[in-house]
This record gives C-alpha cells, structure tokens and sequence, in this order.
C-alpha cells in the first residue's frame, strides 16, 4: 500500500498540475490560432515543441493518479517492493509512466524540434556531422528511457534523467547563443522582442530539467526521500514560463506583421 505521505503529496502535485496543464492548453490554443491567420512555419515549429510538453505534464499528471489510485510509488522510494510483475504489458507501460519514463519520451521529442527550429530559424542549413551526431543520441536517449528499466533499481533512472539533460544542454545552449546574439545585433522592435522571447524560453527550458534535478538529487537525502520539494513546483513554472515568453514576445507579434 502506497505511503499515506505520498499519497497526500501525490494528490497537492496533481492539482498544482492540473492547473499547470490547463494553462498549457490555453497557450496552446491561442499559439494555433495565431498559426492559422499567417502559416507561418516556425510558429508551427514552436507549437509542436509546445504540444509534446504538455504531453509530458500530462503523463506526469497520470503518474500521481496512480500513485493514489492503485498505490503504485515510484521507483526511488526505499526499501520498495514491486507489487505487480513489470513483464504484464499493462503494467509494463504503467509503470513507465509513474516512474516519468514516458513524460521523458515526450521532452526529448520537443528537444529534437527545437534543434529543427534553430536551424530553420537562422537559414543555416544542417550541419552534416552536427545534425548525424544530434539525431544517434537523440534515437538512444529515448531507446535508453524506455526501454532500459528495472524495479527497485533507480541507477537506470538516473542515467535516462542525465541523457535527457544533457540532451537538452547540447540543443538549447547553442540555440541560446544564436538568439541572443540575433536579439543584440537586429533593430526592428518586434524581431528584436521576438529573439529575446526565444532566448528566455532557452533558458526557461534549461531551468525545468535542472529544477528537477536537483529535486531528484534531494530525494537521496533523509527526510526528502519522497521528493515534491519546492524544485519540482518551480520545474513547471519554468516550463510555464518559456511558453508564455515564447508566445507573447514571438508567436503573437510576428504573426501580426
């Protein structure tokens, strides 16, 4: 049976995340709307990266409806003992998506697109080796999330959650430095707006994963073994943040040109 604590601190994240999410379809819709009027692609671009992180959030969200409905913990609580058998295929694929294995699947989808869009962006082309490089450890961070698990050893949750990360730093660091560096030298108001908004949703999206790092780092200390520490709340509000940034100083003004 699942630990009464946990189940309390399950039930205060999946309202928090509830609202997380309804914001995420709010800035969904509006983002589409503003995509019909124009068409423009790079808007596209930035409303898929928007849709596979509101996947996420949302098997985030069935992550901690499990854990109060049928009292499944997750993966780094001590001393855990497996209560169902994870060759079940149902189970097989519940108990990725308590353990966020299948929330990471969604991340690095909007990682790789965000690539895309750095590329289509600046007009640069694909850098042959960078792009070969970029595509094998993207197909292996997510071979590795989903498939590379075992109950009650989170030593492969670890590694999945550092993959991810470092997937997320080999993208968005440089798509930082090109838009901000864009945001420096252009002088249109709008276009200048535009870069800034897309050089905060970096660092927005760089701060959601080391949020949830360290509130993964603070679960190996006692007395926080059961995680939901003040960095997985402000994980979200990160990834909030880039969205909202990206469609009030980009999406919307650039579709009104």
């Amino acid at each position: 049976m699942v630990n009464e604590e946990l189940r309390v601190l399950a039930t205060i994240g999946l309202i928090y995340e509830t609202f997380i999410i309804a914001l995420f379809v709010t800035i969904l819709i509006l983002s589409f709307k503003k995509y019909q009027q124009k068409k423009h692609e790079l808007t596209f671009y930035l409303i898929l990266i928007f849709l596979n992180f509101t996947i996420a959030i949302v098997f985030s969200w069935l992550s901690k409806l499990l854990v109060i409905t049928i009292g499944l913990e997750y993966n780094h609580i001590p001393d855990f003992q497996p209560p169902v058998d994870e060759f079940n295929p149902i189970w097989w694929f519940l108990l990725r998506i308590v353990d966020f294995r299948i929330s990471y699947i969604f991340v690095i989808i909007a990682i790789y697109l965000s690539y895309v869009l750095k590329v289509k962006l600046f007009d640069e082309g694909y850098k042959p080796k960078q792009r070969i490089f970029i595509i094998i450890f993207t197909i292996f961070t997510a071979i590795f999330t989903f498939f590379i698990y075992q109950r009650t050893n989170s030593i492969y949750d670890t590694f999945a959650f550092f993959f991810v990360f470092l997937l997320m730093l080999i993208v968005y660091i440089p798509f930082l430095s090109k838009t901000y560096k864009a945001y420096k030298s252009v002088k249109d108001k709008v276009y200048k707006k535009g870069f800034l908004a897309l050089s905060l949703l970096s660092i927005f999206y760089i701060l959601v994963l080391f949020s949830f790092f360290i509130d993964r780092m603070l679960t190996l200390i006692p007395g926080f073994e059961l995680g939901f520490t003040l960095f997985y709340y402000l994980g979200w509000v990160f990834c909030a943040a880039a969205s909202i940034c990206a469609y009030f100083g980009y999406i919307k003004p650039r579709t009104q040109n």
